[in-house]
């Protein structure tokens, strides 16, 4: 019997290293639309499906953010050309996006959160790049019936327990048209409602008014990113170097006194234009232009009513700014982000050590990143141990498996900006206004289009670089689905330079499948063959496994190779758990590389 030198429990993807010297465990470029599950095993990502209506628009996602109220109400926001949208699921499960605010800055929109304590509730606030600030309560409600003054909302929660404003502006939007009411938000019905909303159809969405706030902290200020700190609002403008925040107890009020007290406002002024925040812990982290970060220090006096805040400057080396807000992210114990020197770096606290510590985790994709464009700036999500990364201008996704310490491939997905809807992952995409539910189990294609999937090995040259080899026959091990016709391609030496080999692995190929049988029930095989009730090994593939052995036969003597696997086509499924030739050193010199 001939002996295989086989690979297996793959390492992640590298590129930055030469292909020829490294572990051959690594997945290297071409690969792309793979994945490494956790049994270990390499095969094709699950696809993507449409979220709502598809749109005939060509204008890209710029904004999104995903909003758990304090009432345990979920509200997915994204926003484009100016317009910003709600995720709305009527009672039959249907999605619409539909629209909250039109007429904002073209500009990407910047979001937090704010407890407002007149209302027992928290809001939302955003900023667009104008002099507004913006603030949206969450409210949406159907209506049941109505009079000339009156709307009785369906369901059994009030319209306060639906998020609706009791106290200050209590404004309606029905169809497009503002209404205001003076009463009866702790009842189903809201009463003093101007103008009559009797000819609003019934089944009509209800949804409260955003709240907008003009010239706040200033006429000539720009508002571009905003954060939420100690119930203290952050808002800065990415051409200036002041850092404006607000009193604790008003997102509209920017006030102190001198001395400062404990909760009041304050003004910042950093040594470069701050282009993103970032909270971890109780402190507020500032990204300025191209180099710097800083972070907030809060110091009590003794009598516990005065405070003084400052900014403090961490040591930071050229182009280690964050490229822009969307670019930071937080993980578990640790700020992310892409730099301006287009490296991917973690920033936190290290065991033993006071002042937070920078980390780069990009280093072995590094040439992997310098192959994209940032024209758009990309997108950050933190989501079940793995931070997604867009760079929606060249339309890849990267992913850093945090559990693991590896990368995956390279995913070639048109996504903008990332949520969490329902606790999945969803992307919002980079050319149409369009929403999709990404790597969704059991679907193999990208919303109706073919996934092309590649998974490339490191070259092998088995211990001696000065000597070449052969085999005739190449084993692969892993699972396939009936539909798919897998390829298992074979460069001899570096890019096939010596020849390629090209074998096919048919799904549908009886002889090389061992299909599982499931169902273990006393009964249906015979008894000590199975378990009783179930599998013991519930890492178990749903696919038919395959192993097959290709005879290739000794076309040619070779010095290094390399395996990948690829398909091209509509739901097609398949892993690959090992592979290997029969290697052995070859009889053949090396007079052709003697000079």
């Amino acid at each position: 019997m001939k002996k295989f030198n086989l690979v297996s429990e793959y390492k992640g993807y590298v590129n930055k290293k030469d292909i020829t010297n490294l572990d051959p465990r690594f997945l290297v470029a071409p690969s792309v639309n793979t994945l490494i599950n956790d049994g270990e095993r390499v095969g094709v990502r699950p696809g993507y499906t449409l979220d709502g209506d598809a749109s005939a628009s060509n204008t890209p996602i710029i904004s999104a953010y995903d909003w758990i109220t304090n009432t345990g109400a979920e509200r997915n926001i994204r926003g484009y050309a100016g317009a910003l949208q709600y995720r709305y699921v009527d009672s039959s499960g249907v999605v619409t996006w539909r629209d909250l605010k039109t007429g904002l800055g073209t500009q990407s929109i910047n979001f937090a959160e704010w407890w407002m304590s007149a209302q027992v509730k928290d809001v939302l606030l955003f900023v667009d790049g104008t002099s507004n600030l913006y603030m949206w309560g969450g409210g949406i409600a159907t209506i049941s019936s109505s009079t000339v003054n009156t709307i009785t909302k369906s369901g059994a929660n009030s319209w306060a327990q639906d998020r609706f404003f009791s106290t200050g502006t209590r404004e309606l939007i029905i169809n497009g048209v503002t209404y205001t009411y003076t009463g009866g938000e702790t009842t189903t019905t809201l009463s003093g409602v101007s103008p009559s909303p009797i000819a609003e159809a019934l089944g009509s969405i209800v949804i409260q008014n955003v709240i907008t706030t003009v010239n706040t902290p200033g006429v000539t200020f720009n508002n571009d990113i905003i954060a939420v700190s100690r119930n203290q609002v952050y808002i800065a403008d990415t051409q200036r170097r002041d850092v404006f925040i607000s009193r604790n107890s008003s997102y509209t009020d920017f006030t102190f006194g001198s001395p400062r007290l404990s909760g009041q406002g304050a003004v910042l002024t950093l040594d470069s234009a701050p282009q993103a925040f970032s909270i971890q812990e109780d402190v507020v982290y500032v990204s300025g232009a191209q180099n710097d970060w800083y972070q907030t220090k809060f110091t009590l006096a003794s009598d516990l009513s005065r405070e003084e805040l400052t900014i403090v400057k961490l040591k930071t080396g050229p182009g280690q700014g964050a490229l822009g807000q969307s670019a930071v992210a937080k993980t578990k114990n640790s700020i992310i982000y892409i730099s301006n020197e287009l490296s991917i770096t973690t920033l936190g606290r290290i065991e033993n050590l006071e002042t937070p510590q920078s980390l780069p985790i990009s280093d072995p994709i590094k040439s992997e990143i310098k192959l994209y464009s940032i024209t758009t700036t990309p997108d950050i999500k933190y989501f079940q141990n793995n931070t997604y990364f867009t760079f929606p201008s060249s339309g890849m996704v990267l992913i850093f498996d945090h559990e693991r310490g590896f990368w995956q491939p390279p995913q070639i997905l048109p996504i903008s900006k990332w949520s969490i809807i329902n606790n999945e992952l969803y992307g919002h995409s980079a050319s149409t206004a369009e929403t999709y539910k990404v790597f969704v189990s059991g679907v193999y294609n990208d919303n109706g289009n073919p996934t092309r999937a590649i998974a490339a090995f490191a070259y092998r040259s088995y211990g001696r670089r000065d000597w070449q080899k052969c085999h005739d026959e190449w084993l692969t091990e892993g699972y396939i689905s009936p539909n798919t016709v897998l390829t298992l391609g074979l460069n001899y030496d570096y890019g096939g330079h010596t020849t390629v080999v090209s074998k096919d692995i048919d799904g549908s190929n009886l002889n090389f499948l061992y299909t599982p049988i499931f169902d273990a029930s006393l009964g249906k095989n015979p008894l000590g063959s199975q378990p009783i009730g179930s599998y013991v090994d519930t890492a178990i593939s749903s696919l038919p496994k395959f192993r097959i052995v290709h005879e290739i036969g000794n076309i040619a003597d070779y010095y290094e190779i390399q395996s990948f696997y690829e398909t091209n086509d509509l739901d097609y499924q398949w892993e690959i758990v090992a592979g290997g030739g029969n290697i052995r050193l070859s009889t053949s010199d090396n007079t052709d590389i003697k000079a």
